[in-house]
């Protein structure tokens, strides 16, 4: 229920757009997890955004509501600096105009650390100058969102109308109805088949995360893991590319990941291949 509730809040603070109505299940994942997530949530998800340009207009305006809330919070400690330039990323990697005042905002703001202005202005950069429909703090209204209202209480049913003593004295008892021939047993209907879910490959991006994936379409039939021959290059600095991962989904297809860098050891989509021959065997 309260995820229903919350879900009609959404609709509500967002004007019922069409553009909401459209919403998949990635995009209601990345509202829950901007509106409650700490630090490490927030840095994931705009990283998540960042890999994949990710340019929902209503999400990027939850996440540009949520950076204003935050940011002045971000001081000297590095994770939660780290956290909000992810989120200045993100923002700068939408090419959305609207949210330039909001980098211009933060990058101007001698109160907070130098390494995230740096990047709100890299981020700015890389959005036009100018905009009719710039984001104006307050538009999202956070608190409704994180609490949302209690729902209504349910319909009272319909009271019996009550008979007089009298009546009830002297009223004949009803004739009883005749019998209706019983009807025949309907055959009890089969227990639904154990089906597995639904595995929509649409959904998926290059530059999602392995977790990502997860959410969206559920484990995989099988899974396999190799390591690249990047693990013996001496110039591979950044560690990149040193191992890739297979999910194979049983009649649909596979999608493969690469090990983004061996320091920060998320696997992020690189391929999705359709496949309706797909065995689901390694």
């Amino acid at each position: 229920m309260n995820k229903k509730i919350a879900l009609l809040v959404l609709a509500g603070l967002f004007g019922a757009s069409p553009s909401f109505a459209e919403m998949n299940d990635l995009d209601k994942g990345y509202v829950d997890q901007l509106i409650k997530g700490g630090w490490s949530t927030l840095r994931q998800v705009s990283e998540n955004m960042v890999n994949t340009s990710y340019s929902n207009t209503e999400v990027l305006d939850v996440l540009s509501e949520v950076l204003l809330e935050k940011y002045p919070q971000a001081a000297t400690d590095f994770s939660t600096v780290d956290s909000a330039a992810w989120m200045c990323r993100a923002l700068g990697a939408s090419r959305n105009t609207r949210y330039r005042g909001i980098l211009e905002k933060i990058e101007n703001d001698k109160t907070v650390h130098r390494k995230l202005r740096a990047h709100c202005e890299k981020a700015a950069k890389n959005l036009p100058k100018g905009s009719d429909n710039a984001y104006v703090a307050g538009t999202v209204n956070l608190e409704l969102l994180r609490n949302p209202p209690p729902p209504p209480p349910p319909p009272a049913p319909p009271a019996a109308a009550a008979k007089g003593k009298k009546n009830a004295k002297n009223a004949k008892p009803a004739a009883e109805p005749a019998t209706a021939p019983a009807p025949a047993p309907a055959a009890a209907a089969p227990a639904a088949a154990a089906t597995p879910g639904t595995v929509d490959l649409t959904k998926i991006q290059v530059g999602m995360s392995q977790q990502q994936v997860n959410d969206l379409l559920g484990p995989p039939t099988a899974q396999t893991q190799r390591q690249t021959g990047k693990q013996w290059q001496p110039f591979n600095y950044g560690a990149r590319d040193l191992q890739r991962m297979m999910y194979h989904y049983k009649g649909v297809g596979r999608v493969e990941f690469s090990l983004k860098s061996a320091y920060e050891g998320v696997f992020r989509v690189i391929a999705v291949t359709p496949d309706a021959n797909e065995t689901g065997y390694p």
